[in-house]
Order: C-alpha cells, then sequence, then structure tokens
C-alpha cells in the first residue's frame, strides 16, 4: 500500500514497473521497497539458516546507502536479536580500521571467537577491503541503484563481491540477494534492477573497469 500511494500520481494499480517507468518518483518508490518489512523479515530469516548451518561463520551484508538500504538494513539489525558491527561516521580511522580487521582474518583467540559474526557495510565502503580470508557468506540487501548509469551500479556491486571472491578465498562463496516482490509475487522494482546489473553486457563493461 505504501508503494502504491507514492506511485498514485502515476495513475498505475501494480507492482510490476521498471525505474524509468517512474521518473521523479522512483526515489520515493525505492525508500519504500528499501524499508519494508518483508526485507526486514528475509534479512532476519537468511541470518538465522546461515547460522543454523555454520553457527561461527562471519557474514558480510552490502546495503544500497542512496535510497535508504543501508538505514533500513541497519534499522532491522538493531531490532533483531543478532550482535553485528556496522563502521559509523562516528568512528575514528583506528575503530573503523580494528572493526574491518574482525573480518579480514579467521579467529585465533577465544576473544576473537566472542565477537559478532556479522559485518554491515554500504556499498560504498567496500572499497578496498579484503575479507576473502575469514568470509565467504555475502548477503545483498537491495540492489545498487543510483540513477540511469547502469554500468557504474553493476561495478560498484562487482567491486563489493570482490572484497569476498578473490585471489586467497579458500571456500565457495554464497551471495543471498534479497529481492522484494508483490503480494502475488509481482515482479517489481528490485526484479529489474537486479536484471540490469546482471545483464551480461552490463557486466562486461563494468568488469573491463577494473583493468
Amino acid at each position: 500500500e505504501s508503494f502504491l500511494s507514492e506511485i498514485s500520481s502515476l495513475h498505475l494499480d501494480n507492482f510490476t514497473l521498471k525505474p524509468d517507468q517512474l521518473g521523479e518518483k522512483v526515489s520515493n518508490a525505492l525508500t519504500v521497497t528499501a524499508s519494508s518489512k518483508a526485507r526486514h523479515a528475509a534479512l532476519s530469516e537468511i541470518l538465522d539458516d546461515i547460522h543454523n548451518e555454520e553457527p561461527n561463520t562471519k557474514i558480510i551484508i552490502f546495503a544500497n546507502a542512496f535510497y535508504t538500504g543501508y538505514k533500513s538494513a541497519l534499522s532491522s539489525l538493531q531490532s533483531s536479536k543478532h550482535n553485528f558491527c556496522h563502521i559509523s561516521d562516528h568512528d575514528s580511522i583506528k575503530e573503523q580500521n580494528e572493526i574491518i580487521s574482525w573480518f579480514r582474518h579467521v579467529d585465533a583467540t577465544e576473544e576473537d571467537r566472542r565477537r559478532p559474526r556479522i559485518l554491515l557495510l554500504s556499498f560504498e565502503q567496500a572499497a578496498g577491503h579484503n575479507l576473502q580470508e575469514a568470509c565467504h557468506h555475502v548477503i545483498m540487501y537491495d540492489p545498487m541503484y543510483s540513477g540511469v548509469d547502469a554500468v557504474a551500479d553493476a561495478s560498484v556491486e562487482e567491486q563489493a563481491l570482490g572484497r569476498v571472491m578473490r585471489q586467497g578465498q579458500k571456500y565457495d562463496v554464497t551471495v543471498t540477494r534479497i529481492i522484494v516482490r508483490g503480494p502475488n509475487g509481482e515482479r517489481c522494482l528490485d526484479d529489474y534492477i537486479v536484471d540490469r546489473n546482471l545483464d551480461e553486457d552490463i557486466l562486461r563493461a563494468a568488469t573491463s573497469n577494473f583493468h
């Protein structure tokens, strides 16, 4: 209902919409889908499933900060029973580096093993970190969408995944995407953005930027 109310001026009564159909309304619609209760519930369920199988594994969650996805993921984690870390603007560089270091290396001490198993990062915060030694589970809380530049958005996603899927990774990496759909399973904004970001031609152009 929140989603439909945001797009009511377009005189559309369904969820099956592409971002370019919404024009300037796209930011409002993406904010609604990013903060939906369904996305919160999905995140909690995925985390439970992973830790039921691998209780001590470390998990990286990437979220889009452009349309409140990061704030939504943070809110979801804060209201859950899960013990997690995130990088705050209020953290000093030393504090930020210390948090990241917990997820760069395998646990060596009992103190290490008592630390949180979950790290939330915005896509923008992912750059430059090597997390392949200690992590092999990634959750994409919402797709990267900043506007019309599909190549740039796909590049951001690929670089984030590359923090874990890189040389030195000893395990198969599991990537789980949360995709919000309409109440009857209708394809919605998430589907179209993910399809766009994973298009072969878009990915080829995006990954060529790495060389």
